[in-house]
């Protein structure tokens, strides 16, 4: 989303302010919502009059930069958690469709990574396993603004997909609208309604907004091999073998000892020993 126009005139500035916040979005007007968030501590008003997130989410995905990025911790992680409390999905969000795959193995998951690099759109992939709010252990995300796009690039992503040897037609794809959570708290996504206002209120917080600064070039490489790194322990953690693809075939950790659940048979003309 674009910065807003801002008026020079701190009278403007204050008469725009009084207006947004005084709307009202789910049953609470949009400055009680965000005083409440700051009490509770998960919003942080600046010094400087700007808004955080007290706790940063940290992403666990490899990302592609591509043509359309979303901006998901303004627009899901501030605006519809906190400004909105799970009531009205975000205007901005309205044209955000994706193809999700949902890779079995970290092996299928990182080559579908790899394909995601042929394309123009943006692209994450990364574990799922700990999101309460999903079925999948592993996810791929391709994002594009607009229905018409995804569809556009789908039938290419799955002769791409079938055709490759560590993925193939039994790995899922499909295409999706917004983020999984909206259609939790809001109902399917065919029938989502916008209230104009919402362009209003989304303006006005955009610049007042502070984002986490991105890593730089540089650490980018050592961030995605962080990130793998951590995707081998998930893949350990459940079961799923494939993780040796990225380990030169080696074991993680060494194998516990086990026992036999029967006592080993006595040697002839001499007793077992009791314990």
């Amino acid at each position: 989303m674009d910065s807003p126009e801002r008026s020079d005139s701190p009278a403007d500035d204050a008469t725009e302010a009084a207006r947004v916040l005084s709307m009202e979005i789910g049953g609470s007007t949009v400055g009680a919502s965000l005083e409440a968030a700051i009490a509770a501590g998960d919003v942080v008003r600046r010094p400087d009059g700007k808004l955080e997130l007290a706790r940063q989410p940290k992403g666990t995905e490899i990302y592609n930069g591509g043509e359309f990025g979303p901006d998901c911790v303004f627009l899901n992680n501030f605006m519809f958690a906190h400004i909105y409390r799970n009531a009205a999905v975000p205007i901005g969000c309205r044209d955000c469709y994706k193809i999700k795959v949902t890779p079995r193995t970290l092996r299928e998951l990182i080559a579908v990574k790899t394909i995601a690099q042929s394309f123009t759109s943006s692209a994450k992939a990364g574990p799922e396993v700990d999101r309460p709010d999903n079925q999948s252990l592993y996810a791929a995300y391709f994002y594009f603004l607009g229905l018409d796009k995804a569809r556009a690039a789908f039938k290419r992503l799955r002769s791409l997909l079938d055709a490759d040897p560590k993925v193939g037609p039994s790995v899922k794809a499909v295409i999706k609208r917004g983020c999984t959570n909206y259609e939790h708290a809001c109902g399917p996504s065919d029938r989502y309604t916008f209230d104009p206002r919402l362009a209003a209120i989304e303006s006005y917080f955009v610049s007042r907004f502070v984002r986490k600064r991105p890593p730089r070039k540089h650490d980018r490489k050592y961030e995605n091999a962080m990130k793998q790194l951590k995707m081998v322990r998930t893949a350990y953690r459940i079961g799923d073998d494939t993780y040796k693809d990225f380990t030169d075939g080696k074991d993680l950790y060494p194998p516990t000892v086990t026992y036999d659940p029967d006592p080993p048979a006595a040697a002839p003309g001499r007793p077992d020993k009791q314990a």
